[in-house]
């Protein structure tokens, strides 16, 4: 017989049974059908007194959450506390928002002081844990206790703003709240009301509070109150600029400068003109911003700030003509700031000009001590490439064939990009020496076609075999509408993550907005920890995905699971993929392509590479949506179309914005000839630019032409929008629609 001690060590020992992953079942709605379903539908449809009827009758603790909330939107907040009454314990996943519902409901029914008491409950961990402080402090300041109302605010004066601009800004608000409680004090405090008020406004300058906090700092008492200072002017104008609103910074930057004395270069003075040279630069003034930072470079003592205003300034001449100047501009960067991560981009930069005027031995220089002397700069291989490129247009093609195959051995396993880049060019060359080298670049192309069907480069090999006699390879497809696998995932230490599994009840209780946020609010070291690619990674995207938050969904995949986009999108693997590539706002997007005579999958493709998917996006150009459209445009496009005049705001709205963005991408097409990739750079750059890069250049194949655009923003952007459309071909739509324009020459059919 064992004895207990015997008992309890064999226990002890036995190995702890692994967890069932999650399945299918484990990430389904949990109201289907019944009083449940019924009232949350009409929670979703705001008939919140139905939902509060028909989810009294349902018997899952989940319902009474929902129950709780519509009973708040009614209002009846007495029976909203009955209701989450004892549901922490039911619910304990969702423990601090039951929390925060509490103090809401106290609140509401008129007992601030046990609402003060619940919103305490909120733990500092909680994503409603500010609004909860916030609400502590209103709560306390209407019963007149500002001291308590500013200890509930002290964590959140400290807080920045919001990056995502559809959520309210706390941070301003509890700077508002907690100057007009200095002020008001006895004895009054304006000296920290003052803090707190121009702190909202400098740094908070896109919060609607902010105009509120410059008015209230306005009343204080002398001499406290009156106008900002040229600090506080500067430290909000530093903050529009970063959040690209750059008319309204310019707006407070012009006249500061213009109040400076010519020669005063002392500290303040110097941030005000760089900054406003950066203002005019975002807004492509570039006269204005080379007048305006020159001084800046000249005589500046701040380091950094020298450094950033030059390359803003070289970058500026560049642009506006003055080819040597820029040169010289970048070569003084890259000799006076070698040690700067941008020395290495400043040769880059020098040595692309010195091509483009005809100097390509001083060039090839720029490019081997660019090389050489910065092994780890991320301009490294992108010199590489154009020290092979320059060697085929002097004719050295031996030079160029080995300078290529360098590249493509070092890289071959570690980046896809660049040794699929180099392996086509090497082919392509090879193409040109006889039949021996003819069938070694066929054997390449088909290797890349197969090994990187949704690589740029894959794409056009698999053009030089369709398209040059080759061997064909059949069309791929990656699976039929709806088969992807059924899920199956081990989430390993995500198991134990308070914030994954509030957001996976949350999803599964059909509240998405708030799953997304606390699936996005899982701490980036639980995803770390499993390496590249890993299932919990997969998953939480997955979820994401389920929350409609495509954005971050596909984000994650691309920062932080990339092995799995280097895998083909087959079998388990194909989810991974289609979150990556996910049909965002399809419905609109098959609405309005086809009329504006452009593939629906390429419509897909421009708006998950210009905006991330986001329909708030807002470039420091100014371009606007889910398709970046600049206003003008816009409004251009919208007269054709007799619609009436659009704001920002207006482009905003995704249905308008993919409507004006189809429909002058499909203007795009056909005045280029139907070649997408010359459409998709005058997209980027400007149908002129297009025309004035293809002067004298009229005889190069496309995917030539493309490596030549002079501005490596377009030409990366051509080669991402292009690569993401093969991927939505391959995963919604017809692959074997293969023209594309890749084999055409530059200035007409091919």
């Amino acid at each position: 017989m064992l004895t207990a001690a015997l008992t309890a060590c064999l226990l002890a020992a036995a190995p702890t049974p692994t967890p069932p992953p999650l399945r299918e079942a484990d990430l389904a709605p949990l109201f289907r059908k019944g009083p449940a379903a019924e009232g949350k539908a009409a929670y979703d449809a705001g008939r919140h007194a139905d939902a509060a009827a028909r989810l009294a009758r349902a018997p899952e603790p989940e319902a009474a959450y929902v129950r709780a909330l519509a009973l708040l939107e009614v209002p009846r907040p007495e029976e909203a506390l009955k209701v989450l009454a004892g549901l922490e314990e039911k619910v304990p996943d969702l423990a601090d928002r039951v929390a925060f519902l509490r103090g809401a409901a106290l609140f509401a029914a008129g007992r601030p002081r046990e609402a003060l008491a619940a919103w305490a409950q909120v733990p500092d961990r909680s994503l409603l844990a500010a609004e909860a402080r916030l609400s502590r402090a209103r709560a306390a300041s209407a019963l007149g206790e500002g001291a308590a109302a500013l200890e509930a605010l002290a964590p959140l004066l400290r807080d920045g703003a919001p990056d995502d601009l559809s959520r309210p800004d706390l941070a301003a608000s509890a700077l508002l709240l907690a100057g007009r409680i200095r002020a008001a004090a006895r004895p009054p405090d304006p000296a920290g009301a003052r803090r707190d008020l121009m702190a909202c406004w400098t740094a908070h300058p896109l919060a609607p509070e902010s105009s509120e906090c410059l008015s209230a700092a306005a009343a204080l008492p002398a001499p406290h109150g009156g106008p900002p200072s040229a600090e506080e002017t500067l430290r909000r104008a530093e903050g529009l600029l970063d959040a690209n609103r750059n008319g309204q910074a310019l707006a407070l930057l012009e006249p500061a400068v213009a109040a400076l004395r010519p020669d005063d270069l002392g500290a303040a003075a110097c941030r005000a003109r760089a900054a406003l040279g950066r203002g005019y630069r975002k807004e492509r003034n570039y006269r204005l911003a080379i007048d305006t930072l020159r001084p800046v470079v000249a005589g500046c003592e701040d380091e950094g700030l020298r450094v950033r205003s030059l390359y803003l300034l070289a970058g500026a001449s560049s642009i506006s003509g003055d080819r040597d100047e820029a040169v010289a501009l970048y070569r003084q960067l890259a000799r006076d700031f070698a040690g700067h991560a941008f020395a290495d981009d400043a040769l880059f930069f020098a040595a692309d000009l010195l091509a483009r005027a005809g100097k390509s031995q001083e060039a090839r220089e720029a490019l081997a001590a660019l090389v050489r002397d910065h092994p780890g700069g991320d301009y490294r291989e992108e010199a590489r490439f154009r020290l092979a490129w320059l060697l085929k247009q002097a004719g050295d093609l031996d030079g160029a064939i080995a300078q290529l195959l360098a590249v493509e051995e070092e890289q071959a396993g570690r980046d896809g990009y660049e040794h699929a880049r180099a392996a086509y060019w090497r082919a392509r060359l090879l193409a040109g020496r006889g039949e021996d080298g003819r069938r070694a670049a066929e054997a390449v192309f088909t290797e890349l076609a197969t090994r990187y069907p949704t690589d740029y480069y894959g794409l056009l090999a698999r053009a030089r075999l369709d398209g040059h006699g080759g061997q064909s390879l059949p069309a791929r497809r990656a699976a039929p509408a709806g088969g992807t696998p059924e899920a199956a995932y081990d989430p390993g230490p995500l198991r134990e993550e308070p914030h994954f599994r509030a957001g996976l009840l949350l999803l599964r209780m059909g509240l998405p907005r708030a799953a997304s946020e606390e699936l996005s609010a899982i701490p980036a070291a639980r995803l770390r920890a499993a390496g590249d690619a890993p299932e919990p990674v997969l998953l939480v995207a997955d979820l994401l995905d389920r929350a409609g938050d495509h954005r971050a969904a596909h984000n994650l995949l691309r920062t932080r699971a990339r092995g799995a986009l280097r895998k083909p999108p087959e079998g388990e693997n194909l989810r991974a993929w289609r979150i990556a590539y996910p049909p965002a706002y399809r419905d609109d997007v098959r609405r309005w392509a086809p009329p504006a005579g452009v593939p629906v999958e390429l419509v897909q493709a421009l708006m998950r590479e210009e905006s991330a998917l986001d329909p708030r996006a807002m470039s420091g150009a100014g371009a606007v949506g889910l398709t970046q459209l600049m206003l003008p445009t816009a409004q251009s496009v919208a007269k054709s179309l007799k619609l009436s005049r659009p704001t920002r705001t207006d482009l905003m709205r995704a249905s308008l914005n993919i409507r004006l963005g189809s429909h002058y991408l499909g203007e795009l097409v056909r005045r280029f000839d139907g070649s997408l990739p010359l459409a998709l750079a005058a997209y980027n750059a400007g149908g002129g630019a297009v025309r004035r890069w293809l002067g004298g250049r009229d005889a190069l194949d496309v995917d030539e032409f493309v490596e030549e655009i002079p501005v490596e923003e377009t030409r990366g952007y051509v080669k991402r929008v292009l690569r993401s459309y093969a991927a939505y071909r391959l995963l919604y739509g017809a692959p074997e629609e293969a023209s594309l324009g890749l084999l055409r020459r530059a200035g007409g059919k091919g």
